[in-house]
């Protein structure tokens, strides 16, 4: 038997949701960076790899999302994720595979941080509106589906105006507390999706 394809979306979400949690308290600081070590280099290749290599996972659970959904604020939803996803591949890869490239020269790796942290704060802005309009288009699902919706409203709007306030610092740390508060909500859609694959609803 196949497995219903609400299901699999949920299993690529947790997917691209776990794996970089697993990696991401070995993220290096800015600081490490410039110390430098090759075992500090391969660490940095792997946490921001992992982390590049969930987008695209975590981006086909979301389009299971938009297809059990199919409404105009599920497809903005994802259309502002996709454009989010741009900006962080951006980042991830300044960060984990030009900067260490570039230790030894200070303004070249100031300017590599700079273009870090402004790809960063687009993506973060941007998955922070796509939340937003994913729990505006899961409101009008009900049952359990208004948890994950009332998550997405709440998590989006800290994440976005943290961003566009200043209070949210896209440092190592900073990235930690976004990388747990999108996981918090891919975690509970993911349980919306599997809740709707075991009802046997046809997507």
């Amino acid at each position: 038997m196949s497995m219903p394809q609400e299901r699999r979306a949920a299993v690529a979400l947790l997917i691209g949701v776990v794996a970089p949690l697993l990696f991401m308290g070995m993220h290096p600081t800015g600081g490490d960076i410039t110390r430098g070590g090759a075992r500090l280099v391969m660490i940095n290749h792997l946490v921001h790899g992992v982390a590049l290599a969930a987008q695209p996972v975590v981006f086909l659970g979301l389009l299971g999302l938009w297809r059990s959904l199919r409404s105009d604020v599920a497809t903005a939803a994802l259309v502002f994720y996709g454009f989010g996803i741009v900006a962080i591949l951006s980042a991830a890869t300044l960060s984990g595979f030009v900067a260490p490239d570039v230790v030894a020269d200070r303004v070249l790796l100031g300017y590599t941080g700079q273009l870090n942290q402004g790809f960063a704060k687009v993506s973060v802005a941007a998955i922070g509106a796509s939340l937003i309009l994913w729990g505006v288009a899961l409101w009008a699902t009900r049952g359990f589906a208004r948890l994950p919706a009332a998550a997405g409203v709440i998590i989006g709007a800290v994440l976005a105006l943290g961003v566009l306030t200043g209070w949210l610092n896209l440092t190592a740390s900073g990235i930690v507390i976004v990388t747990l508060l999108q996981g918090i909500w891919i975690i509970l859609v993911a349980a919306h999706l599997l809740r709707e694959g075991s009802n046997g609803r046809n997507v």
